[in-house]
């Protein structure tokens, strides 16, 4: 027998999680704006996906819950992408402190999101990247980070860096604008070409990957979103921060919503085919 899931549930979307090591104790994290803004503004149910450890990176959990989501949410997270374990999940097996360094590295992220990005590509789901999720989706597809932008230059990095001297909360206040493509993914949902965003990162894309598209840039000319070339569905990534002040940014509340709109059609598509 095949379950359907009943007509008034709503869709269901995977979340990465972060890995953050205190006294030798290893726990999975996730800030509660990304969940909030889900099922506020884009109307989904969420479920928080776990990082993985490299001897478990073959394992098929992973892959099999992917099976049962109507899209994935790439969080943001103050640690860099390490690109070669993106790249290759079961590789850089070293010690816990090796894996993990808080604001710096957090490889079980990295595989987390190698075998997530995987499914949801190989499955025709939608995908809603940010920050550093953007970042996985180049580096997934064969792109390049600039490991500094501050190395890049100086009054560069500023514009993107975060905001130390401010409370939490204004840190994601506009930082710059962005120009957006119009002929691409990006525009339908904003329906503008220029916006203002926030900006809180130390990395940035370097070069673009063959299989994603630009979307929007700084006017610096950072690569600020991206789409991959061909989806059947809504799979793109923002350098920005939607989540943090979505209840009152046009430009946040558009990309929820559509997000949230490419997942629910995705899910009646899955009902149609017989899935859960």
């Amino acid at each position: 027998m095949t379950l359907q899931r009943p007509d008034k549930v709503r869709a269901v979307v995977g979340v990465t999680s972060n890995r953050l090591l205190i006294d030798g104790v290893h726990r999975d994290w996730l800030r509660r704006k990304y969940v909030q803004a889900l099922l506020h503004h884009a109307g989904v149910a969420c479920v928080i996906l776990p990082t993985i450890d490299a001897e478990d990176a073959d394992v098929e959990a992973a892959p099999a819950m992917m099976r049962v989501l109507d899209g994935l949410v790439l969080t943001g997270d103050e640690s860099n992408v390490d690109p070669a374990v993106l790249n290759a999940p079961a590789s850089c097996s070293g010690a816990d402190r090796q894996d993990v360094e808080g604001g710096v590295r957090d490889r079980p992220r990295d595989r987390l999101s190698a075998v997530a990005i995987k499914s949801a590509i190989a499955l025709g789901m939608p995908i809603l990247g940010i920050c550093r999720g953007l970042q996985e989706l180049n580096v997934y597809f064969g792109g390049t980070l600039r490991p500094s932008l501050a190395e890049w230059s100086l009054e560069r990095g500023q514009m993107h860096a975060e905001k130390p001297d401010r409370p939490r909360d204004r840190q994601y206040d506009v930082a710059h604008s962005v120009t957006i493509c119009p002929d691409g993914a990006l525009f339908p949902v904003a329906r503008t070409v220029e916006a203002q965003v926030n900006s809180l990162h130390n990395q940035g894309i370097e070069v673009l990957a063959t299989a994603l598209r630009r979307e929007a840039w700084a006017p610096d000319g950072l690569v600020e979103a991206a789409s991959v070339i061909g989806a059947p569905t809504l799979q793109i990534g923002v350098q920005w921060h939607p989540e943090w002040h979505v209840s009152t940014d046009l430009l946040s509340k558009q990309l929820f919503t559509a997000f949230g709109q490419a997942c629910v059609a995705y899910a009646n598509q899955r009902s149609t085919r017989g899935g859960l």
